[in-house]
């Protein structure tokens, strides 16, 4: 009860007209950050799958970047309902997830490639692609098969995979190649990827229990269905530094100071609240 309290307290009067939801380390001094588990002491603690304890109409922009595909379909409709509620009329929501459609793409790219050319490198671009595709929806362990790929040296198909992923790749292969030197550990070997003996049933359901894993994914249509059924209107698709939100792109929340994506396999999608 005394925790609950301090929760609404806390989160009753917004520090800012902005909030950014699921903020992780991606936080900007100009909004309000909200996260399960908090970067840092300008991050208000939060569950997502919760209402969230500010007065409706707080807000004129609400963002999350990579958030709904963490949470069961039925609790991302929630979570956009309560972006509804957040907002004041007129009030932009901007939502950001893996691009399903581009991933499908890319593999099926992919896939023509290798089945035309025998060559190593369409191979394993291959292979990076269903990588990509499934395993961020199955896997049992942190990091599951991604990590493995990216603590190889030399890591297979690495200049493919910063053009898909961005700086996202680039950060968790520099973070691999770390934690490996801190361990006094060698790399893997490429062959090595795919032979992980999956964890007991008990350390898989340990895992499964927390966020990392994706639940669900989006595309285009979709996340537009999904804003127009929690009733926002005007949705469309948008780049990394479009936004109707006055001034986003300065914050650098999804492009970097040059103008460069840091997650280009993304969907960005804009909706208005009348």
């Amino acid at each position: 009860m005394i925790r609950l309290a301090l929760s609404r307290r806390l989160l009753g009067s917004p520090t800012h007209r902005r909030l950014n939801l699921g903020c992780g380390s991606r936080r900007h001094a100009d909004w309000t950050n909200v996260d399960l588990v908090p970067a840092g002491p300008d991050v208000i603690a939060s569950d997502l799958r919760q209402p969230l304890a500010f007065a409706a109409g707080s807000f004129e922009a609400v963002y999350a970047a990579h958030v709904l595909e963490h949470l069961e379909p039925v609790e991302a409709r929630r979570l956009v309902a309560e972006m509804h509620r957040l907002l004041a009329a007129g009030g932009v929501v901007r939502i950001v997830v893996p691009d399903l459609e581009g991933i499908v793409r890319s593999y099926l790219a992919s896939l023509e490639r290798a089945a035309a050319d025998t060559s190593l490198e369409a191979r394993w671009e291959h292979r990076w692609m269903t990588v990509e595709l499934v395993d961020q929806l199955v896997r049992a362990t942190p990091g599951g098969l991604m990590r493995r790929w990216w603590s190889c040296d030399p890591v297979p198909a690495r200049a493919f995979i910063e053009r898909r992923l961005g700086q996202e790749a680039a950060e968790g292969i520099a973070a691999a190649a770390a934690a490996r030197d801190t361990r006094g550990e060698p790399p893997l070997d490429s062959a090595e990827i795919f032979a992980a003996e999956p964890p007991s049933a008990r350390a898989a359901s340990r895992y499964t229990a927390h966020g990392e894993r994706h639940r669900w994914m989006y595309d285009r249509v979709s996340l537009a269905d999904l804003l127009e059924d929690a009733g926002f209107r005007d949705v469309r698709t948008v780049t990394a530094g479009d936004s109707r939100i006055p001034g986003f792109a300065a914050a650098c929340l999804d492009a970097d100071e040059q103008g460069r994506p840091r997650k280009p396999d993304s969907l960005y999608v804009e909706g208005v609240r009348p």
